[in-house]
């Protein structure tokens, strides 16, 4: 799915904020991925994010696209968490290994995957995420 001109998502309300200030960090990914809502993602990222998932030959493009592709994963697994694993910055870019655990189908499972995060002012810039996903669709008992 592509934005050709995004708009901005709105802000969490103050009250509601999970992540004040707004920003990423290692830290924020695993609060994040601790207890997910996709409310809490237009905090997290830029108005112009770009995020690359498996198996799809586009990115999505803008916060409303980035949170509904997040909103659609959550949908699919109500109680996935991910786990940081282990990280490394270089620069303004930080990788992520995490650990996901999730009902399926089939039952409970367990997968790891990688993102590659580039940062921009504080924030999630652009997300090229990386995993099995035939796997995962397996694990899941999506196919």
């Amino acid at each position: 799915m592509t934005v050709s001109n995004p708009v901005r998502a709105p802000r969490s309300s103050p009250a509601a904020r999970r992540f004040d200030p707004p920003g990423w960090s290692v830290e924020r990914f695993a609060q994040f991925w601790s207890n997910p809502s996709a409310d809490d993602v237009p905090d997290l990222v830029t108005d112009d994010v770009v995020g690359w998932w498996p198996g799809s030959e586009v990115p999505v493009r803008g916060v409303q696209a980035y949170t509904q592709a997040l909103a659609d994963i959550l949908q699919l697994l109500p109680d996935m968490r991910l786990r940081v694993a282990e990280h490394a910055t270089n620069g303004d870019t930080v990788f992520v290994r995490w650990i996901m655990r999730a009902t399926g189908k089939k039952g409970p499972f367990e997968f790891t995957g990688i993102d590659r995060i580039r940062m921009r002012d504080g924030l999630v810039a652009e997300n090229v995420i990386r995993f099995d996903s035939a796997h995962l669709q397996q694990l899941a008992g999506l196919i």
